[in-house]
């Protein structure tokens, strides 16, 4: 197999979508209990947003120690 040289942003992708989206119900649910529309997928979207930046940052830091 080939090395994978942006594993974390692939996991923080990944991971993001999956948490973000659970924030987002949780939040939608405090706020307004009778739509979801909007707070899953905003809350989606900031998820990946961090984990875009996260796993960015850590495969940054795993080339240059390399």
């Amino acid at each position: 197999m080939k090395k994978d040289t942006n594993k974390y942003l692939a996991i923080g992708i990944s991971l993001g979508l999956c948490f973000g989206a659970g924030a987002g119900i949780i939040v939608s649910i405090i706020i307004d209990k009778s739509n979801f529309i909007f707070g899953i997928p905003l809350g989606s979207g900031l998820g990946m947003i961090i984990g875009i930046i996260v796993g960015s940052i850590l495969d940054s830091n795993n080339k240059n120690t390399k």
